[in-house]
C-alpha cells in the first residue's frame, strides 16, 4: 500500500509509548496506523498523498472523518500500559469507563507531546493539515473542507456537520439549536444531514427538511 509505505519511511505515524514504535489500532480498513497531524514531515506526507489521489480523482474538496481519533479496538493491539495516563486516579464519567476506549492509549507519542495531552487537538490538527492540501490543490481559491472532530479555532480551517441523526421530526428541531451552538463555538460553516442519516425518511418530513436545510451554510441531504 503506497500511502503506508511512504508514510513508513517518513515515520509520520503516532506512536506507542517508546516512541518510536508506530501503534496499531483496527478501524474500516482493518489493521491501521494513525498519521500524526501534529508531525510537519506527516503534513508534507499528507499534502503529496492528497495530491496523488487527486491525479486519479480530481475533486473539489475533503471531508475528514473519524478523527477524534477513532479506533474500534480499545487502545493499541498491543494493549495500553497500567499507568496514571491510562488510568488516571480520577477518570471522567465516560460511556465505557476507560480513557482510551474507541480511541488510542492516552501514553501514545506525538509531537505536540501525549495523546493524553493532545487528544482533543487530532481533528484540529489534521484540520489545519488537510487546509495545507486544499492551498496547494486550489491556489486562491475557496474550496471545501468539512471535519467530523473539531476544538477552538477549528473554523479557521474547517467546516463541521452536527452528526448522524435520524430521520425523526423531532431532529429537525434540534439540528437548529446544534448549528446556532457552533456558530458560537466559531465554527460558521456549520449543518445537519438533511433528511436523516439513520431511518428511512418520508416525503413530507424529507420536503419539510429540505426547505429549512436551504438555509443550513451547509445544506446537504444524507438521506
Amino acid at each position: 500500500y503506497g500511502s503506508y509505505v511512504r508514510g513508513e519511511r517518513k515515520k509520520v505515524w503516532v506512536n506507542e509509548s517508546d516512541g518510536v514504535t508506530a501503534l496499531l489500532g483496527e478501524v474500516w480498513p482493518g489493521e491501521t496506523v494513525f498519521p500524526d497531524f501534529t508531525n510537519p514531515d506527516c503534513t508534507s506526507w499528507w499534502v503529496e498523498e492528497c495530491k496523488l489521489f487527486y491525479n486519479v480523482v480530481p475533486y473539489d474538496g475533503i471531508w475528514i472523518d473519524m478523527n477524534e481519533v477513532s479506533n474500534f479496538i480499545k487502545g493499541s493491539k498491543n494493549g495500553c500500559a497500567q499507568n496514571d495516563l491510562n488510568y488516571p486516579p480520577f477518570t471522567p464519567s465516560i460511556l465505557d469507563k476507560l480513557m482510551f476506549s474507541k480511541t488510542i492509549c492516552m501514553d501514545a507519542v506525538q509531537k505536540w507531546g501525549k495523546h493524553y495531552d493532545v487528544h482533543s487537538l487530532y481533528g484540529y490538527s489534521m484540520a489545519i493539515s488537510t487546509q495545507k492540501v486544499i492551498e496547494a490543490l486550489f491556489p486562491g481559491k475557496r474550496s471545501f473542507l468539512i471535519s467530523r472532530s473539531t476544538f477552538a479555532g477549528s473554523g479557521k480551517h474547517t467546516g463541521h456537520w452536527l452528526g448522524d441523526n435520524a430521520a425523526t421530526w423531532d431532529h429537525i428541531k434540534w439540528a437548529i439549536p446544534g448549528m446556532l451552538d457552533f456558530n458560537l463555538f466559531g465554527i460558521p460553516y456549520i449543518g445537519a444531514d438533511i433528511c436523516g442519516f439513520f431511518d428511512n425518511t418520508t416525503e413530507e418530513l424529507c420536503r419539510r427538511w429540505m426547505q429549512v436545510g436551504a438555509f443550513y451554510p451547509f445544506s446537504r441531504n444524507h438521506n
